[in-house]
């Protein structure tokens, strides 16, 4: 045995020894930022290898899940490596990540000038989603986690609410729309941090396809009819059309092409069966449509090119009907005789029935939606909000049911506005019906959507001497300037005050009279409204009358109350949880110790 000789040392490896391929594939592990700040300085090799386009494109492939559709980014990851800058991209990607957080700290922090800079971060479009979703989902022990969920949820939901209506604007001036993207623009009013966006859609129904093909692997030697019975089959089998109780029929879920999809009993209405139906049959190559027969919506499927519908060469027009489906109630063919028999038992005459058992346009389809969502809206509102004893409609989609109501409710007026296109129409009378119910949602709820109003509705109103023109405009610039304009401070620092305000902000409290639950988010010494609203609400039949505190108060139902202090009665709830998806527009978290919510309103009531 030789003896090794102990004053030999071998040196270090040094990292310029490694071969290319060994730094390039370590440089994978790197954080983009260290390779951006430090890694390129050291040396020139260096430099070359952490600028190489591959390493960048697997950067942007992986540190980012959204992007705007400007990009084309599909496209680019499918294309060549070398057409594309990709160092470049991500550096944009990061720029738009940290100034849209800066924005979002700056609406957390000040309660002026929201709306421009919820605008700034809706101009990066989709590119700003990565972000805001990693807001949404703020870590419960952040200081501020309720107001930055809660701002990061709203901006989101603008940037949602301007997909869905560049959609529906494509819609109304003609554009081919798929079905399930004219549909699910729907979604995007509701949809908040879930999944199941448009491309997220899509590419349910591109995945739908592929089982399909898996299921029937001699698809393509069927025959058109045989490939729409395929269909129908495919998807009863799975469940993934009709309900399980007609009792849920009107719960506002089932309106949702994209929940219909990803939910685990997947319920939908008969249209938006017709219309899973139809986008999973289209990716087949099938001409299938939507047909809009009064109360149940049935699907079309057309004969193909110059054959019939069994594969037979076409002889005569008769041989170039449709076959008609109803994927809702059965995976059986639905014959032409029995739709023509229950036309007439409603009553309808032979020849109006060309009319009702031809295809439907993709906008009658949106509208028809639209009356669906109303519908549960009203029937909800018929019960007084309260399901527990009828059991339907239920509203809850994702959040409170009441600010879902509220979404659906204004998607619904959207789609009737943009849908009732004067393009279309020589009155538009029709259309203008549905401003005011947006321009007073707008005020309440969505202030943020100003830019959308301007880019929609104010092009239909150009004279300025009209009187819906100013009272359109006043709305706006009403809001801006409230927006704008320093919120007043109001201190606790004179003896009537002290003396006769008796509850702070963020106290949780049950009205006495109605018993709803809500928190308070301002208040005044007495009575601040005019004679008016004091006549109107009997403010003077009060024991106290006018002349006793009076709090503004967020309530579990969206609204924003005026409350006499003696209906006022304080309640210290273990978790408020019919407030918590609310509270973040004024609060940063709920104090646990002491039971009440930490202001974020601190530039009006600092002593609170």
């Amino acid at each position: 045995m030789i003896a090794k000789d102990p004053t030999t040392v071998s040196e270090p490896a040094s990292i310029n020894s490694l071969p290319d391929e060994v730094l390039q594939h370590i440089l994978y592990y790197v954080l983009p930022r260290d390779a951006l700040l430090n890694i390129q300085r050291v040396s020139k090799r260096l430099n070359g290898l952490s600028s190489e386009p591959l390493l960048w494109r697997y950067h942007c492939r992986t540190q980012f899940k959204y992007w705007d559709s400007k990009h084309r980014i599909r496209q680019k990851f499918l294309g060549s490596v070398g057409d594309v800058d990709w160092k470049n991209l991500y550096m944009h990607r990061q720029t738009v990540d940290s100034q849209t957080t800066a924005l979002l700290d700056s609406i957390l922090q000040d309660q002026v000038n929201r709306i421009k800079k919820f605008n700034f971060i809706a101009e990066f479009g989709y590119d700003a989603k990565d972000t805001l979703l990693r807001q949404c989902q703020t870590s419960e022990n952040a200081e501020d986690v309720l107001a930055r969920r809660y701002y990061a949820t709203a901006v989101l939901d603008h940037v949602h609410r301007s997909k869905a209506l560049a959609q529906w604007a494509k819609l109304g001036k003609g554009e081919d729309i798929p079905i399930e993207k004219a549909l699910g623009a729907f979604d995007l009013f509701v949809l908040h941090d879930q999944h199941g966006d448009l491309l997220e859609i899509s590419d349910l129904f591109d995945d739908l396809h592929t089982r399909l093909r898996l299921e029937y692997p001699d698809l393509d030697r069927f025959s058109t009819r045989g490939k729409a019975l395929a269909v129908v089959a495919f998807l009863r089998e799975h469940n993934l059309t009709g309900l399980e109780s007609d009792l849920a029929y009107r719960d506002l879920q089932n309106n949702y092409i994209g929940i219909a999809l990803q939910d685990q009993d997947h319920p939908s209405l008969p249209l938006i069966s017709v219309s899973i139906y139809c986008s999973l049959a289209r990716r087949l190559g099938l001409d299938a449509r939507c047909c809009g027969i009064p109360n149940h919506v049935h699907a079309m499927v057309y004969p193909s090119g110059y054959e019939t519908l069994d594969g037979r060469s076409i002889l005569d027009r008769a041989d170039m009907e449709p076959m008609y489906l109803d994927p809702f109630r059965s995976d059986q063919e639905v014959f032409i005789e029995n739709l023509r028999h229950l036309l007439g038992s409603w009553g309808i005459r032979p020849t109006d029935f060309p009319r009702y058992i031809s295809a439907s346009t993709t906008s009658s389809l949106v509208l028809r939606t639209s009356r669906n969502i109303l519908a549960t809206v009203h029937d909800f509102r018929g019960h007084g909000g309260n399901t527990e004893t009828t059991g339907h409609p239920t509203i809850r989609l994702y959040a409170n049911p009441f600010a879902d109501m509220d979404n659906a409710f204004y998607s619904a007026l959207w789609a009737n506005f943009m849908l009732s296109s004067p393009l279309a129409r020589s009155d538009i009378s029709n259309q203008r019906q549905f401003i005011p119910l947006i321009l007073e949602r707008f005020e309440r709820l969505y202030p943020m959507d100003a830019s959308l109003i301007e880019q929609y509705i104010c092009p239909l109103f150009n004279n300025p001497s009209n009187a819906e023109h100013w009272e359109l405009h006043e709305a706006l610039r009403v809001v801006r300037a409230a927006d704008q304009s320093p919120k007043q401070v109001r201190l606790r620092d004179t003896r009537t005050a002290q003396d006769r305000v008796k509850y702070k902000v963020g106290q949780v409290f049950r009205h006495r009279r109605y018993a709803y639950t809500a928190v308070i988010t301002g208040w005044d010494i007495e009575c601040g409204m005019n004679s008016d609203w004091i006549a109107h609400n009997h403010v003077d039949a009060l024991s106290r009358g006018r002349h006793q505190s009076f709090y503004h108060a967020l309530v579990e139902d969206t609204s924003i109350r005026y409350v006499a202090e003696e209906n006022v009665e304080i309640i210290e709830p273990e978790l408020p949880v019919s407030l918590m998806s609310l509270a973040g527009r004024f609060f940063k978290r709920w104090d646990q110790e002491r039971r009440v919510f930490v202001s974020n309103i601190k530039d009006e009531y600092p002593e609170d």
